[in-house]
């Protein structure tokens, strides 16, 4: 069960309506919100219609309004057209009082590439009512684009363990205390002292048997010190005669080995001009491939169809030119496609994405009926102009290139 309902601490911070923000936060208090229906037990029956689901609140989008606007209780009916789109909500930041200390939101990126997380204060944010949809609810800051930009990215950190516990009562188990030196005698009930030395403080043989081991131990250690001396400096003047001997046995090697490397060296040069003189010989072959198939190659470059034009310059009445930088690949997929004269084409099927994650091409399919025999071809989106309705949702991609002309590129092969 994923939906979370945030009464206490989310509520708190983000219930509607507290799209106006003259009104001054109140002190929390163990008291249920407003509308909240509390069971005995400490257990929530009902919730007030103007609650905020966390699981709804997060993956809202966020928008950014360079200034502060007021709409009131009634909301607006779809985005302002000064908001910009800047990232979603991606998780809240709960303190264990239970009181929402902030909100993560990624920023960025394109097609989830490249996204930075953000977190921002709940002071910080907005809630715009959707005057179409009861209930539901627009997220804004207060911020402009290239702000949020520059932002400090937010660090996810290991939380902090945990308190230690109290009892029932009040009280926090601690280790139990112990008194040094002391024991009791359970069959007894008296207390025994643990220092052998307290019962005869004047022991004064066994302290002197006690000194004489120490000194013995010490100076048997220095003898077998000195012995194991001896025997190291031995083993090293031996390691040393013999390590003599290997290297004048090396040096006689090294120059075996020099005088055959010398043979080896001229035998290689020898080789080398022959091999030099058959790939000479290669070489010359090869141009005369090379220009052949330069040949073969311009032919087949003046048979083949012609990329669509650029439509960097293209507009259509009522209209706007939209960067694909804008929109997601949800919004591509599927999307129609026309020439200039509004005649429809085909449909983008694919979206190519490069390894740096850049959108480079559009596959776009061609001809068919009902999705039968249509034929992919992949265009470059610097010959694609895509065009938003200004005064609607209408989305249009335009090449400037017949259906015709698009049969006859190559058929694009996935991978």
């Amino acid at each position: 069960m994923k939906r979370i309902l945030a009464t206490t601490a989310l509520t708190a911070s983000l219930v509607m309506p507290a799209f106006a923000q003259d009104a001054a936060a109140p002190e929390a208090t163990a008291t249920p919100e407003a509308g909240t229906e509390m069971a005995a037990g400490g257990f929530i029956q009902s919730a007030d219609p103007q609650d905020v689901m966390a699981s709804d609140f997060i993956g809202k989008r966020v928008y950014a309004m360079s200034e502060e606007m007021e709409y009131g209780d009634e909301g607006v009916a779809e985005a302002d057209a000064a908001w910009e789109d800047i990232g979603e909500v991606s998780d809240v930041i709960l303190a264990r009082t239970g009181e929402v200390e902030g909100v993560i939101v990624d920023i960025g990126g394109f097609l989830g590439i490249g996204e930075k997380p953000v977190a921002l204060t709940m002071d910080s944010l907005n809630l715009v009512a959707d005057a179409d949809a009861p209930g539901e609810y627009f997220v804004t800051v207060n911020s402009s684009r290239e702000a949020l930009d520059q932002a400090p990215a937010f660090e996810f950190t290991e939380p902090a363990p945990m308190e230690q516990a109290e009892a029932t009562d009040g009280s926090v188990a601690t280790p139990l205390e112990e008194t040094p030196g002391e024991e009791v005698d359970m069959a007894e009930g008296e207390d025994v002292t643990a220092d052998p030395m307290a019962a005869d403080p004047n022991n004064t043989e066994e302290m002197t048997e006690m000194a004489e081991a120490g000194d013995n131990a010490a100076d048997e250690a220095e003898a077998e010190v000195t012995e194991e001396l001896a025997e190291g400096e031995a083993a090293v003047e031996e390691a040393g005669d013999e390590a003599a001997q290997e290297m004048a046995e090396a040096g006689d090697a090294v120059e075996e080995a020099g005088d055959e490397a010398a043979q080896e060296m001229a035998e290689a040069g020898d080789a080398v001009e022959e091999a030099g003189d058959e790939a000479t010989q290669e070489m010359a072959e090869a141009g005369d491939a090379v220009e052949e198939a330069g040949d073969e190659a311009a032919q087949e470059m003046a048979e083949a169809p012609a990329e669509s034009g650029s439509m960097e310059e293209f507009t259509r009445d009522g209209y706007s030119t939209v960067m694909v930088t804008e929109l997601s690949s949800e919004d591509l997929t599927g999307l129609s496609v026309y020439d200039p004269n509004d005649n429809r084409v085909g449909e983008i099927s694919e979206v190519l994405i490069s390894s740096d994650g850049v959108v480079t091409d559009a596959v776009i399919d061609v001809g068919g009926f009902l999705g039968i025999g249509e034929k992919p071809v992949a265009i470059s989106f610097s010959g694609i102009s895509l065009q938003k309705q200004a005064e609607g949702d209408d989305l249009r991609a335009y090449v400037n290139t017949t259906e015709e002309q698009l049969k006859s590129f190559p058929e694009y092969e996935d991978g």
